[in-house]
């Protein structure tokens, strides 16, 4: 395993100290003493304890937070977990998302949401950008994707609803919402595939998982 770098270690620290600050201002907001929150988390099935959330406010631990942590503190602090990560969102705060990779704390929640690839990188003195824009990923384009099916399912449930309305009152709008419909529906389905195809090209299996076994079967080496 490589040795961490000064500049690793300055990465992790900040991160650390972000989300720290993070948890108590959102504590604070919410007039809870740590041991208050404590319980709280307690209660979620995964007790953090009054000392841990004070060395986390503190970064005594120098960034050393688990994913668990991460997700229990966000619910019992009843806050995305994202916002806990990058706090300067909707600030113009500028942040290391990655090891002297700098850009807005807005890009860096959009990044780690799935909703934009990973942020292009800006200058910490103009605040511009250094590079060209970073191309989309697939897994950005299944959430895209997701979303839009969640979109037109909506949609669908709706025209459902004035469907019935329409059909009650015998008038003219029927046969416009069955071509609303119809549409429609050709939507989801086209959405359908290009998700299942996202799924696919992100992980290597299609969206029912049933094809992971093989996969891992076929790259796992015997040895003779």
């Amino acid at each position: 395993m490589p040795n961490k770098t000064v500049l690793d270690e300055d990465f992790a620290a900040s991160r650390g100290r972000s989300f720290g600050w993070a948890v108590q201002r959102r504590r604070k907001a919410l007039r809870l003493t740590a041991s208050e929150l404590s319980r709280r988390t307690g209660e979620l099935g995964y007790p953090i304890t009054r000392s841990t959330i004070a060395k986390i406010e503190s970064n005594l631990r120098l960034g050393k937070i688990d994913l668990a942590e991460v997700l229990v503190l966000a619910a019992a602090l009843d806050v995305p977990p994202v916002l806990l990560i990058f706090p300067g969102f909707a600030t113009d705060a500028d942040t290391a998302v990655i090891p002297g990779y700098w850009a807005t704390d807005d890009d860096a929640v959009r990044w780690m949401s799935g909703q934009s690839p990973l942020p292009q990188q800006r200058d910490i003195d103009t605040g511009g950008p250094t590079g060209a824009p970073n191309p989309p990923n697939y897994g950005v384009e299944l959430i895209q994707t997701q979303v839009l099916l969640d979109e037109a399912l909506d949609q669908r449930a709706s025209l459902l609803h004035h469907q019935l309305n329409a059909e009650m009152d015998k008038g003219d709008d029927a046969h416009n919402i069955d071509l609303m419909l119809e549409k429609n529906s050709h939507r989801i389905l086209v959405l359908q595939a290009q998700k299942q195809n996202a799924v696919r090209r992100l992980w290597g299996f299609g969206s029912d998982f049933q094809d992971e076994e093989t996969s891992e079967a076929g790259d796992t080496e015997t040895d003779e």
